[in-house]
């Protein structure tokens, strides 16, 4: 007696030979067959051998769609890392990709010294973070102490103001002198010890200052202390 191969299978030629399991990327979902049918994607998506039905036409990594229809290729700045039905996902926050059908992102070239918007496709859009600097898409180097950088992207750090410092590297954000309008630093100043007493009051260099009392004077900046007023002139 003869049986019909079952659904997954298929026999070509006549004779007492086996059954054999439909190739993986191919199907079928009849029995008594003579050649199993191709994915209807062809190379863009696959099947497990045996495979009985259409659904089991799984689109690729980095293709998209229906299970058992056609499938679509991942769009630049997006992936897809598994076989399935699923959709494709955008690059997250630090990464890019910048071809189609991708099945994985690729971190910014500077690791966390860069950040990119998710979806981003060019190597471009990674730009360097806050208090470092750099072209777009390359390597990104701290800010030298004395200096700042306070947005993404490869504008310059910029020198602290007068009456300002920063004592480390990679800043954000300069400090004020510790004694305010009182004091003042040189531009692009890299230590709270730039920070001198302004003329007229005295006190640490970088510290508080007073202003000096009456009858005492003092004519420049620094630590230095009041002057009495000498004989023949009052304050």
């Amino acid at each position: 007696q003869c049986s019909a191969c079952g659904v997954g299978s298929y026999k070509a030629m006549n004779g007492s030979s086996a059954c054999i399991a439909c190739e993986a990327g191919t199907y079928l979902n009849a029995s008594g067959g003579t050649a199993c049918v191709g994915c209807p994607a062809g190379n863009l998506s696959n099947s497990l051998p045996g495979s009985s039905e259409e659904e089991a036409c799984l689109c690729r990594a980095g293709y998209s769609g229906p299970d058992g229809g056609q499938c679509s290729e991942c769009a630049p700045g997006s992936y897809k890392g598994v076989n399935g039905s699923s959709e494709c996902l955008a690059c997250g926050a630090g990464t890019y990709l910048n071809v189609s059908a991708g099945t994985v992102c690729v971190a910014c070239p500077a690791g966390n010294r860069s950040d990119s918007l998710p979806g981003t496709a060019p190597v471009g859009g990674c730009l360097c973070n806050p208090g470092y600097s750099g072209p777009d898409g390359g390597q990104c180097t701290g800010c030298p102490a004395g200096t700042y950088k306070a947005i993404n992207g490869s504008s310059a750090c910029i020198p602290c103001a007068a009456g300002s410092y920063l004592n480390v590297s990679a800043g954000t954000a300069c400090v004020t002198c510790p004694a305010g309008n009182l004091s003042n630093s040189l531009r692009g100043s890299t230590e709270a010890e730039a920070c001198l007493c302004l003329a007229g009051h005295s006190g640490p260099d970088g510290g508080q200052c007073s202003a000096c009392g009456v009858g005492s004077y003092k004519a420049m900046n620094g630590s230095s202390a009041c002057i009495a007023c000498e004989a023949g002139t009052y304050l």
